[in-house]
C-alpha cells in the first residue's frame, strides 16, 4: 500500500502543477520575487555599481516583466544582502536575457533539491517517496516561487553529511563552502568541519581565501568593507519587525524591546546555540560524522536573529538522521518534527492557492512513508495539515495597506537598498500580526525537537563512553594485580 499512496501522491502532484500552470490564480502572486534582487544586484556588479546601494537596483528590479513575474514597487529596491562572492553566479546570469536567466536559476534549484534528496536517501535509507514530500515544498516549491539561494545551502548540508559519512573530508569541506552562499547557514557547517575534521582544515581555509579574493575581485576593497560594516548590520535592522521572521530578535521585538536590544539577543543566541550545536556534534562524532555536518546548521536555525522559512529546508538533513537512528516516543516526536520543518507554514498567505492542495499531499505522503498507513494515521496526517492551513486563512482579516506612497516620500537612490527595505515592512508587517506569530508555532516547536533530542543522543553517548566508579575501579585493581603478578 506504501508504494500506491506514494505513486498517487505524486500524480496528484503533477496534475496540482499543471493546473497551477494553466490557471494564474493558482500560481503564488509574484514569482521570483527575490531571485529579481539578485539579478538585479548581479547586473550592478557587473557593470561596476554597488549592488548594495538603492541605485542603480532599485530601477532594474522595476524594469518591466512578463505578468507572471514579481514587478517592482514604485519607490523600493528590494536588497541583495549576498556577500559579493556569493553575487558572482547572478553577475554570470545578469548577461542573459530576465527569462533565461530566471529559468536557468529554477533548474539550479529543482538540481539543489534533488541532490539533497540523493544524499539522504544514501545516508538514512529512509523512503524515497517521504524524502521527497520532506524537501517539496519548503525546499523547493517555495525556493522556486523566490528565485531564493536556499536551497543551495541546503545541498551543501546534505552533501557534506554524505561525504563525512564516506570519510571524504576534502569533498566535505568543498560542499561547505557551496553553502556558503547563505553564510550564516554555512558557517556552522564550516567550523563544525573545521573543529572535528581536520582533514578538512586546508581546504576550508584555500575557500575562504578564494571567497576573499573573488569578492574583491568584483567589487573592490570598498564595496567588499561595505557589505561588512554597513549591509549587514543594516540588513538585520531592517528585519527585525518582518512578521515573516522565525528569529528569536523578532519575538523579542514583538515583546516590546528595543530593536538594538533585540538584535543583540539574537546574535547571542545564535553565538550560544552555535557553541551548543559544536559542542553535540562533538560529542556524537564517533557514532555519526554525518551528524558532525547536519547538526549546528539545525542549532543554529532555533533563536538566532535572522531566520526565513526557505533556510528552515537546511534543519531537515538533523531531523531525518536523527529519525533514522531513533525508536519508541523519540521517533514519534521526531516524526512530528519533519512534518513540521517540512511545511513553510508562516507563507501559507503567499504560495497561491495550489499551496493549500499540496500541504495535505505531502502530509499524505509523509505519514505513509514514516509512520505507516493505517487509515486513521493517514488520515491525520492528511486532514491536521489542512485544517491547520485553513484555519490560518480563516484568520486573516485585514487587507495589507500599500507602502508606495511613504516609499515615494523617502526614497533616496545613493541610500543602502535597505533603508527602502525598512520602511516597506514597517508598514506591510503591521497587519495580522498575530495570525502568522501562530503560523510559525509548528517551525519553532520542531527545531526544539530537534535540539533535544540530539543534546539527549550526546548525553547517551557520554554516558557509553564514561565508565561507572566501580568499573574504573575494578579496571585499576586487574591492572595492578597484573603488574604485581609479573614482578
Amino acid at each position: 500500500m506504501r508504494p500506491a499512496v506514494a505513486f498517487a501522491g505524486a500524480a496528484l502532484a503533477v496534475l496540482a502543477l499543471l493546473a497551477a500552470l494553466a490557471s494564474p490564480s493558482l500560481r503564488p502572486p509574484a514569482v521570483l520575487r527575490d531571485f529579481n534582487a539578485f539579478y538585479c544586484a548581479g547586473a550592478s556588479i557587473d557593470r561596476g555599481a554597488d549592488p548594495y546601494r538603492a541605485e542603480p537596483l532599485g530601477s532594474c528590479e522595476r524594469a518591466p516583466r512578463p505578468p507572471a513575474f514579481a514587478q517592482g514597487t514604485p519607490g523600493l529596491a528590494i536588497p541583495a544582502p549576498l556577500p559579493p562572492y556569493a553575487l558572482a553566479p547572478f553577475a554570470l546570469l545578469a548577461r542573459l536575457p530576465y527569462l533565461w536567466a530566471g529559468a536557468l536559476w529554477s533548474l539550479a534549484i529543482l538540481l539543489c533539491t534533488g541532490l539533497t534528496v540523493g544524499a539522504m536517501r544514501r545516508l538514512t535509507a529512509l523512503p524515497l517517496s517521504g524524502l521527497v514530500a520532506a524537501f517539496a515544498l519548503g525546499g523547493a516549491y517555495a525556493a522556486l516561487a523566490l528565485g531564493q539561494v536556499a536551497p543551495v545551502a541546503t545541498a551543501g548540508v546534505a552533501l557534506a553529511a554524505l561525504f563525512l559519512s564516506q570519510g571524504r573530508d576534502r569533498a566535505a569541506a568543498l560542499a561547505a563552502a557551496a553553502a556558503m552562499i547563505e553564510p550564516h547557514v554555512g558557517l556552522p557547517l564550516a567550523l563544525a568541519l573545521f573543529a572535528w575534521r581536520p582533514a578538512t582544515r586546508v581546504t576550508l581555509l584555500l575557500a575562504a581565501a578564494a571567497f576573499v579574493s573573488l569578492s574583491l575581485a568584483l567589487a573592490g576593497v570598498p564595496v567588499a568593507l561595505e557589505y561588512v560594516r554597513a549591509v549587514l548590520p543594516a540588513h538585520a535592522l531592517s528585519e527585525v519587525a518582518n512578521d515573516k521572521q522565525l528569529s528569536l530578535t523578532y519575538l523579542l521585538h514583538q515583546a516590546g524591546a528595543s530593536d538594538a536590544l533585540a538584535l543583540h539577543a539574537g546574535e547571542l543566541c545564535y553565538a550560544a546555540m552555535l557553541a551548543l550545536g559544536l559542542a553535540v556534534a562533538g560529542a556524537v562524532r564517533g557514532r555519526s560524522p554525518a551528524l558532525v555536518a547536519a547538526l549546528p546548521v539545525a542549532f543554529t536555525l532555533f533563536g538566532g536573529a535572522f531566520v526565513h522559512v526557505v533556510q528552515i529546508a537546511a534543519a531537515l538533513p538533523a531531523a531525518l538522521l536523527l529519525l533514522a537512528g531513533a525508536r519508541g516516543r523519540a521517533r514519534n516526536a521526531l516524526l512530528l518534527a519533519v512534518l513540521g520543518l517540512a511545511i513553510p507554514w508562516v507563507q501559507f498567505a503567499s504560495l497561491g492557492t495550489l499551496f493549500c492542495a499540496l500541504v495535505p499531499l505531502a502530509g499524505l505522503v509523509l505519514t505513509a512513508s514514516f509512520a505507516g498507513t493505517r487509515p486513521w494515521m493517514l488520515a491525520a496526517g492528511t486532514l491536521a495539515p489542512l485544517g491547520a492551513i485553513t484555519a490560518l486563512w480563516s484568520l486573516i482579516v485585514t487587507r495589507v495597506p500599500s507602502a508606495v506612497p511613504a516609499l515615494k516620500a523617502a526614497y533616496d537612490p545613493h541610500a543602502l537598498a535597505e533603508t527602502s527595505w525598512a520602511i516597506y515592512v514597517q508598514t506591510v508587517a503591521a497587519t495580522d500580526v498575530a495570525v502568522f506569530d501562530l503560523a510559525k508555532i509548528p517551525t519553532w516547536l520542531a527545531l526544539a525537537t530537534i535540539v533535544a533530542s540530539a543534546c539527549a543522543v550526546a548525553l547517551r553517548v557520554a554516558k557509553k563512553n564514561v565508565p561507572s566508579l566501580a568499573t574504573a575501579t575494578s579496571r585499576e585493581g586487574s591492572a595492578v594485580s597484573r603488574r604485581i603478578a609479573t614482578r
